[in-house]
């Protein structure tokens, strides 16, 4: 009825205007009459609308920048506490909050917690970046961002055995409801974050992990280790050429780009012992490698053309005695450690944690990297590197050299060399990288 006095006054209407407000209005008639049609079709149950309400909230939960999530002192070594802080990161994630930017660990204490140096976490990484590249997906929040409008909400982790994984996802659940979703803060007492169960895919840290830059002063250090290794690739390709052409200068012969290896190399004392109980705990015959089986395989790896820079990334107690770990080489593969390369002085003047993430990146930067598939810090340098080729495109590195290629010299290849290595990033925890695996892939 209303319709038609509505067209009754389209006579008052001057000629050009009474069409469009007609072709409107037959638009509106339209749609009336569709949605008549088709809402029992789009009619759902009230459980299906609660399935799809959850399904959402778990993947595309937001980040709400009044609401937080505080955590305990991040701990252990710079690569289990990359994982303990990126499990803060998908805990708060869950629960719909911003992270409190954590305190890591400057120093390496096991058992002495009370050791242990605090190191805020811009100093080790930049704030600013991490939030720029992981906007939409997890937050990072400071101190000062809270209103201490309510106590905060203690979450006392479980611990033992009866503590299951099943257990602490429904206390996260719980906590995304009533008292502890009203609170402002979020405090988690008990284990630190590495230690928590652990509901998240690969290729969730894989993308925290990426929003991982170091903090300016960090990075200008790596840009220097980086370039003296390719100064000694420089010299040593430029000598190379003068004995290869009779001691006649070669111009231009250094203008190529550089490229270099990185081996992560763990022979030290305390691990050989470690990896040997391990071998014999788990039965497993490829976890420890000697100096002599580690030259053997990387020697077998053909990516790059010799000579080139080989790079150690070892413990400091290898670097006392000289050459220990440099001889014995083959021909072609030169190889160095921090005290060789002369750059001691970039890391003496550094905490413990700092100088693991110079090393972290020259070894993620690296052409070719070679690593211990039962090193957290190996899986993260492949990890990091995975997810670079797949940035590019690149889901396997079978039977091609496709850049950036990764091996685990304590596993034998098909072909006698040591395994190509890709992670595995459909893998639905991070289990295996956290603790080590000898089922490694090129895919």
């Amino acid at each position: 009825m209303n319709i038609l006095l509505e067209l009754k006054h389209l006579k008052h209407i001057s000629l050009p205007t009474r069409p469009v407000i007609c072709k409107c209005l037959l638009i509106v008639i339209g749609l009336i009459v569709l949605r008549a049609i088709i809402s029992p079709f789009l009619a759902i149950s009230s459980s299906e609308k609660s399935f799809y309400e959850s399904s959402t909230l778990d993947l595309f939960p937001g980040v709400r920048k009044d609401k937080f999530v505080e955590v305990p002192q991040i701990i252990w070594g710079l690569n289990n506490q990359k994982i303990a802080f990126a499990r803060a990161c998908l805990t708060a994630k869950f629960l719909n909050r911003s992270l409190l930017m954590p305190s890591l660990s400057a120093s390496l204490f096991y058992k002495e917690v009370d050791l242990l140096k605090p190191i805020s976490f811009d100093k080790v990484f930049d704030f600013n970046k991490f939030n720029a590249r992981c906007h939409g997906f997890v937050r990072l929040a400071r101190y000062s961002e809270i209103s201490n409008h309510t106590e905060p909400f203690k979450l006392q982790k479980g611990s033992g055995r009866r503590w299951t994984v099943d257990r602490d996802l429904d206390q996260l659940q719980q906590s995304r409801l009533g008292e502890a979703d009203g609170s402002e803060v979020i405090h988690v007492t008990g284990k630190h974050p590495f230690l928590w169960p652990d509901h998240w895919p690969v290729k969730d840290y894989a993308r925290i992990f990426d929003c991982l830059t170091l903090a300016p002063e960090i990075e200008t250090e790596v840009v220097k280790v980086i370039s003296k290794i390719k100064d000694a690739g420089k010299k040593a390709r430029h000598e190379a050429a003068i004995s290869h052409n009779n001691n006649k200068r070669i111009d231009g012969s250094t203008n190529l780009s550089v490229q270099y290896i990185a081996v992560h190399m763990r022979i030290e004392k305390d691990w050989m012992i470690h990896c040997k109980k391990w071998e014999r705990r788990s039965n497993l015959k490829e976890i420890c490698s000697s100096k002599g089986e580690i030259i053997h395989k990387v020697s077998q790896i053909t990516d790059l053309r010799r000579p080139v820079v080989v790079y150690l990334a070892v413990a400091d107690s290898l670097l006392e005695d000289d050459d220990s770990v440099t001889s014995g080489w083959r021909v072609g593969m030169i190889a160095y450690e921090k005290k060789k390369l002369g750059v001691t002085d970039i890391y003496d003047r550094q905490p413990y944690l700092i100088k693991s993430a110079i090393d972290f990146e020259v070894c993620a930067r690296a052409d070719v990297f070679v690593g211990n598939s039962f090193s957290t810090f190996s899986n993260l340098v492949v990890l990091s590197r995975t997810e670079r080729l797949y940035n590019l495109g690149k889901a396997s590195s079978c039977g091609e050299d496709v850049g950036l290629s990764s091996y685990a010299y304590n596993i034998i290849g098909d072909d006698g060399g040591p395994q190509r290595w890709m992670t595995d990033m459909s893998d639905t925890s991070l289990q295996r990288l956290s603790y080590g695996t000898n089922n490694v892939s090129c895919h």
